[in-house]
């Protein structure tokens, strides 16, 4: 059987070598250890059928190429125009190659289902498609392409091993196209590498795929990856983009646990999302939440915007970076428990804003934003045990950060310093504003600006135990409040090297403490207390300063009940303390 089926893919090989404008050749076997190949030379309209039912069948031997000696090369079309190819494998241990050599216009298309089965796709030329079907155990695919206008379509459904590997490079203006999508795989993995211009990548894998994985590698104009991975146990997906215009989605949905993403785009213009959800539902019937990570990193792009959204998470970690991308955004959503996200925004990122979300215990948001302009920055937190840090440096003119926290035990720094060097020389401090919001008990909250122009603080805690501290330096018309409503309250503000500058505590409860520390010109303090245990201090230095304290309420501890203590040095100064409850202490120093 093998040496008539050889024979006869000779003499069709020879036939065809004659230049036909149109061609058929069909190979039907059923049985085993079949093997056929047919060769197509120069032809037009072509086409080529080899169908195999049976054990042990070979359409060749996958990855063959024209400059290969293997007696045996599957089928092979080259020189040729508008010509398909269709293999249809059914049974055990099947093998199926096909190359289509200095095509235009090509056509492969292979079926297989049964066990062991392998296809290899090799195309060259322009307006290629290539049609990958297989069901069953283990198998596995192949597509290369290379010339313009180049489509790739895999799928693969209920198997134990599937691997698929496409690759298609100098898609010119033309563009590429791969699709690849595997349902119910165990063990699954794909992979797409595109060069070239005008990609665009999907892969899709769904019900029930296991330890599986998907990459996506784009380098060249105007990419496009798409992975959406459903009802997937350990998934992972990684996206690796270079070039301008890059956009990337990752879906990672319903029974996704263990699942990890992540995008890498450098170039212009980039946009990353990445959505990760769902709990796995084991059969005594409890419920383990997903276990998700997600790493996007943008560098050197114009316009950089980046989403990730975890949700029903049990470890959820998140993290962003962009260097030097422009326009850049960044948003980060996460409920669930043990919550981390972290977002650095650096080297010349401008007009940028960081965004993260927390819903959940043991959040932890870091955001740091280094050499940005225009830089806003918003952190919300619910749950306990949360913890914001933002930090705004270097040249971070027209920065806004916003801390709103509600939980146990939270803490939040907000750091801002910084100015824009002009072309003319000078130096314009930034335009900083920090809002702090506390709700829940031990809230500690730490505002710090430094070299600002227009500075802004405000802090409210509501709760126990809260600590807040505002310090400003340099800074005119700067505003710095305090607000705390609950026990064991302390509040500092420090403002140096300031002008037309207020700062304002009001703090209600007991046992609060307010301290007010001011150096400069045309500058005015409040301390308002209500509650028990009140303690007022402030302190001037330098030239209209305004300083005023009013304290309400009765104790019955002589040796800290109201006590009020000003203190202004320098000239054209105005003091005032009201006070009212039992055992008030006022004292008032001027120089």
């Amino acid at each position: 059987m093998k040496i008539k089926l050889t024979a006869l893919a000779v003499a069709i090989g020879l036939a065809y070598a004659a230049s036909p404008a149109f061609g058929q050749a069909i190979i039907n076997s059923t049985g085993y250890g079949n093997q056929a190949a047919i060769e197509q030379n120069a032809s037009t309209s072509a086409s080529a059928i080899i169908t195999q039912n049976g054990n042990n069948n070979q359409a060749g031997i996958p990855g063959a190429t024209p400059s290969d000696t293997a007696t045996v090369t599957g089928i092979l079309q080259k020189n040729s125009s508008a010509v398909t190819v269709t293999v249809d494998q059914s049974g055990n241990s099947n093998t199926s190659s096909v190359t289509q050599d200095s095509a235009v216009n090509s056509k492969a298309a292979a079926s297989q289902s049964g066990d062991n089965n392998q296809v290899s796709a090799l195309q060259t030329g322009s307006g290629q498609n290539a049609s990958v079907t297989q069901s069953g155990n283990g198998n596995k695919a192949s597509v290369m392409q290379n010339g313009a206008n180049q489509t790739a379509t895999v799928s693969t459904t209920n198997s134990t091993n599937g691997n698929v590997n496409v690759t298609q490079s100098d898609g010119l203006a033309t563009g590429n196209t791969a699709t690849v999508t595997q349902d119910g795989v165990l063990n699954q993995s794909a992979s797409v590498t595109q060069s070239g211009n005008n990609q665009s990548a999907s892969i899709n894998q769904d019900n029930g795929s296991k330890e599986g994985a998907a990459i996506v590698s784009q380098s060249g104009d105007s990419n496009t990856a798409k992975v959406n991975q459903t009802n997937t146990w350990f998934s992972n997906t990684s996206i690796n983009q270079v070039g301008t215009l890059s956009t990337a989605t990752v879906t990672q949905g319903g029974l996704g646990d263990y699942s990890n993403a992540n995008i890498y785009q450098s170039g212009t213009n980039q946009t990353a999302t990445v959505s990760q959800s769902g709990a796995t539902v084991f059969p005594g019937g409890a419920v383990s939440q997903g276990m998700y990570t997600a790493n996007v990193t943008q560098s050197g792009g114009s316009g950089g915007n980046v989403k990730v959204t975890q949700f029903n998470g049990y470890k959820d970690v998140a993290t962003v970076n962009q260097f030097n991308t422009l326009n850049q955004t960044a948003t980060v959503t996460q409920s669930g428990n043990n919550d981390t996200a972290t977002i650095t925004q650096d080297s010349g990122s401008k007009e940028g804003s960081a965004t993260v979300t927390q819903a959940g215990d043991g959040n932890n948001a870091n955001v740091l934003q280094t050499d940005t302009w225009f830089s806003n920055a918003t952190v919300n937190q619910k749950g306990s045990q949360n913890t914001a840090t933002v930090t705004q440096g270097g040249l971070g003119d027209y920065s806004t950060a916003s801390v709103s926290q509600d939980g146990t035990n939270q803490s939040a720094t907000v750091s801002q310093s910084g100015g824009t060097v002009t072309p003319g020389g000078g130096v314009v401090q930034g335009l900083y504003t920090a809002n702090v919001t506390q709700i829940g008990d031990s809230n500690t909250a730490s505002v710090t600006q430094s070299n600002g122009y227009k500075d802004v603080a405000t802090v409210s805690q509501n709760g126990t135990s809260q600590t807040a501290t505002v310090q400003q330096t340099g800074g005119s018309a700067s505003t710095a409040a305090i607000v705390q409503d609950g026990t064991l309250n302390t509040a500092l503000i420090t403002q140096t090297n300031s002008a037309n500058s207020s700062a304002k505590i009001t703090q209600g409860g007991s046992s609060n403490d307010g301290s007010v520390n001011q150096g400069g010109n045309s500058l005015s303090a409040t301390a308002m207390q209500s509650g028990d245990w009140n303690y007022a201090n402030i302190a001037q230095i330098g030239s209209g300063s305004l300083a005023t304290v009013a304290q309400t309420g009765d104790g019955t501890s002589f040796a800290a009940r109201n006590t009020a203590a000003i203190l202004q040095n320098g000239n054209g100064y105005v003091a005032s303390i009201t006070q009212s409850g039992n055992t008030n202490h006022a004292s008032i120093w001027q120089h």
